[in-house]
């Protein structure tokens, strides 16, 4: 099931992350996998409004297309909640969009991470000018293709 992610992104907070593996360690196997595992994305702070509902579309969009299933973030079916800390950092004469997605449990505890980064185009002051849809349609698929390979599918 796919569903707007933009709600989600809109609304307030972040929760604290227990972490299961350290930052050099891999990922936990997925306690539910296949068509079972239900994704939530949670509220992504700090993202430019343009930006954050173009990744929102493009998430929406590579979910239908690779067959992720995503349920609204307030859903208790949820069995996993995707955690997202995004940022546009100039280097040179060009940007990156670097993300880093955190999949947690329903208690919080982090089994899996995904981070990434993608080559945006030349900013006009803030590093955020130089991210377009390109970009983050690029990090959307990317993102989509993890989270399936995790869960095995």
């Amino acid at each position: 099931m796919v569903v707007l992610l933009v709600a989600a992104v809109f609304l307030a907070g972040c929760t604290a992350t227990r972490f299961a593996p350290g930052p050099n360690q891999p990922s936990v196997k997925p306690p539910v996998t296949g068509s079972a595992a239900l994704f939530a994305f949670a509220p992504v702070e700090g993202v430019p409004l343009p930006i954050l509902q173009a990744l929102s579309a493009a998430l929406n969009r590579e979910a239908a297309v690779q067959h992720l299933n995503v349920v609204p973030n307030n859903d208790p079916s949820k069995v996993y909640e995707v955690r997202g800390f995004i940022s546009a950092v100039a280097d040179g004469q060009s940007t990156r969009l670097v993300y880093v997605w955190d999949v947690v449990d329903r208690n919080g505890t982090r089994l899996h991470r995904i981070t990434g980064q993608e080559a945006g185009g030349v900013p006009t002051g803030d590093p955020w000018t130089g991210i377009g849809h390109e970009t983050v349609n690029l990090a959307a698929k990317k993102t989509v293709a993890q989270l399936l390979q995790w869960v095995g599918g």
